[in-house]
């Protein structure tokens, strides 16, 4: 015996029925953390940070030397170690006992009439030709010269206003660190930067 009703769970025209579309699986989300930055992290950071700092420190060191040569070359071009300069400076006749300097450093047995600490060097004397004394040229630049006073234009009478003294400047060292006076009675001031020491020979009067 025949049966005209479709056999369960078949449709119609003969296929089966499909289950609704199920929507697709959600990707999970990120997980944020709050944790900190890991170690190693922290470590390149703080590393990158000081090489930064050392850079520029070494940048700021180069650069400030390389202005300071550049000043001190322009204003003492010519002014080197074991060269011979003529110089003309600038005196008073009482420069003869009111100038000295203080320093511990002795430039080939030239030296200050006061050491480091301000007392004596020693029996002091302006004839004497290895003791330093400041001495200002013409064009203002600063100098230590020893021997002024030895020359034979020196030991006659001289004049009584501001003159001034050609002499040859044989240049044996720089002094990094030296006090000046010129005055007797005055304190020593430090000079502040490097400054050329040597002898003053062949000293005279421009007539």
């Amino acid at each position: 015996m025949s049966s005209d009703s479709a056999p369960s769970g078949s449709t119609g025209n003969g296929s089966r029925d499909e289950p609704p579309d199920a929507p697709p699986p959600r990707e999970p989300s990120p997980v944020q953390s709050d944790a900190p930055p890991r170690p190693g992290r922290c470590n390149v950071l703080i590393l990158s940070f000081l090489s930064f700092v050392l850079i520029g420190f070494s940048v700021w060191v180069v650069s400030a030397g390389s202005r300071y040569r550049a000043e001190y070359a322009q204003a003492m071009e010519g002014w080197r170690v074991g060269s011979t300069r003529v110089v003309e400076l600038t005196l008073v006749k009482d420069d003869k006992r009111n100038l000295g300097c203080a320093a511990d450093q002795v430039i080939e047995g030239l030296h200050c009439g006061h050491r480091g600490d301000l007392q004596e060097a020693g029996p002091a004397s302006p004839d004497n030709s290895q003791i330093l004394a400041p001495y200002n040229t013409v064009g203002n630049e600063l100098l230590l010269g020893a021997g002024l006073w030895n020359s034979p234009d020196m030991k006659g009478p001289l004049p009584d206003t501001r003159f001034t003294v050609t002499c040859n400047y044989n240049i044996k060292g720089v002094m990094k660190s030296a006090a000046i006076r010129f005055d007797h009675a005055a304190a020593f001031g430090p000079v502040g930067k490097t400054v050329t020491a040597g002898t003053l020979t062949d000293c005279m009067i421009p007539r």
